[in-house]
């Protein structure tokens, strides 16, 4: 009954995301701004993922973490963010925020039949549901520029919209191997519109006019990728060699190129001037589409980590590479965007976990470093984003002693330091995960 019960919920929080009030110029290129799939306790250690499993928490992007679970666990987060834009010739600042995930992963056998069963089988499996934004375009950008001859221009940009992507996680454990698929499904809308109004424009039998260019686009299609995780154990507990307490994880994540589907709907127009209603004053059609099947290639991504892990620290590093250059949008061809690649490490610190009197100690420390290459070039500019984390992780002790958790996470970072555009921005995400460890359990009666 709890599993429909958050199945539905999960399906039904779709109507909790909120388009936010975005302003990127960069997300006027490709699908728009990639939004981090990682959660708030791996965004605090500067986005590690590749390598890391816990059994209280989940991780999204390797799906193999998912067979390292021994409880069940629920994981929502809110984030905010501050961007402060800088040009040439002007600064602009704003906030945005929105729901960031939602997921659900659980153990398929209940650990404490394990224990009552003297069940010591070196299988565990690992299953989840997830719903996160995947893509974000939002944007309104003026310009003014001069036509040789002519007069003035001004160009209005327009964009609104993005992805979202719903996840179905299954994973599998032989021992210290795991390995483990996401099957997602991704949907959403984007709509982008461009004007150009001529003030002054210096042929009589034309007069001023505006030109108006909208498109809008929905966007679907089957998203899949695959994650490997390996455990060499350095040290056991004593007398339980079941139990290691120190260990190095090797995580590998890859995925191939996906071709999604695209329906379009264009207008082009042309008018003397546009009205307070929003209409054009007697329009010329130029261009008119609607229901336009077309495709758009998204690239294959590979990871590469490692951390190491004791019973008070987890320091990792990891490697990624992204083929952007294979990316394809038939509905908005002019984009041209580059391969990638992007590194990051990242350290957690917790006292004492089992600490009863010094709460203090049993708080996770987290502090993390990326560098990443994002894909769009403008202007033959690369823009790259480098950036600092830090968080924290509260434990919580709920009814029947089931230890839940807040997490926090801080971002501080700058995109595109030598871009016509550069952008600093300071992301904070508040994360809630609470923990089950009951699902699955079968009652014994003697």
């Amino acid at each position: 009954m709890r599993f429909f019960l958050s199945l539905s919920l999960l399906l039904t929080t779709l109507t909790v995301f909120a388009q936010p009030k975005q302003n990127s110029p960069y997300s006027r290129y490709g699908i728009g701004d990639l939004l981090p799939q990682y959660f708030a306790n791996q965004a605090g250690m500067g986005g590690q993922t590749a390598a890391f499993h816990d059994p209280y928490h989940l991780n999204l992007v390797n799906p193999a973490s998912y067979a390292f679970l021994r409880t069940t666990a629920l994981e929502t987060a809110l984030y905010g963010k501050f961007s402060q834009y800088t040009s040439s010739t002007a600064k602009q600042d704003n906030w945005s925020g929105n729901l960031a995930y939602f997921a659900l992963g659980f153990t398929l056998k209940s650990p404490i039949n394990e224990v009552l069963d003297k069940d010591k089988s070196p299988r565990k499996y690992g299953m989840g549901f997830a719903l996160t934004p995947y893509s974000l375009v939002g944007y309104n950008i003026v310009t003014q520029d001069t036509l040789v001859g002519s007069g003035p221009v001004q160009n209005t940009f327009l964009g609104t919209g993005g992805t979202y992507k719903l996840t179905w996680t299954n994973a599998m454990r032989y021992k210290n191997t795991a390995f483990g698929i996401n099957l997602g499904w991704a949907f959403g809308k984007a709509k982008y519109e461009s004007e150009a109004n001529f003030n002054d424009f210096n042929f009589p039998a034309l007069g001023n006019f505006r030109s108006n260019i909208r498109q809008d686009l929905g966007i679907n299609g089957f998203l899949w990728n695959v994650g490997v995780q390996h455990d060499f154990v350095l040290k056991y507990a004593e007398k339980e060699k079941e139990n290691p307490t120190e260990l190095i994880t090797v995580g590998f994540t890859a995925e191939s190129n996906h071709k999604l589907r695209i329906t379009s709907d264009e207008l082009f127009i042309r008018s003397r001037q546009r009205l307070s209603t929003g209409q054009y004053d007697s329009p010329d059609t130029l261009l008119f589409e609607n229901d336009a099947k077309k495709s758009l290639t998204l690239p294959a991504t590979f990871s590469l980590g490692a951390q190491y892990v004791t019973a008070k620290m987890k320091l990792g590093g990891q490697l990624g590479i992204e083929t952007w250059s294979a990316y394809k949008n038939e509905a908005r061809p002019d984009d041209d965007l580059r391969n990638t690649f992007s590194a990051s490490v990242g350290a957690e610190f917790t006292p004492d976990a089992i600490s009863y009197n010094r709460y203090l100690k049993r708080v996770h420390y987290r502090v993390g470093a990326y560098y990443r290459q994002d894909p769009r070039v403008v202007d033959r500019k690369n823009v790259d984003d480098v950036g600092v984390t830090f968080g924290f992780g509260f434990p919580l002790i709920l009814p029947r002693q089931q230890t839940s958790f807040i997490n926090s996470a801080f971002e501080i970072g700058k995109l595109g330091a030598d871009s016509p555009i550069s952008e600093a921005y300071y992301r904070i995400t508040l994360g809630f995960t609470l923990n089950d460890n009951t699902w699955f359990f079968k009652r014994r009666f003697e």
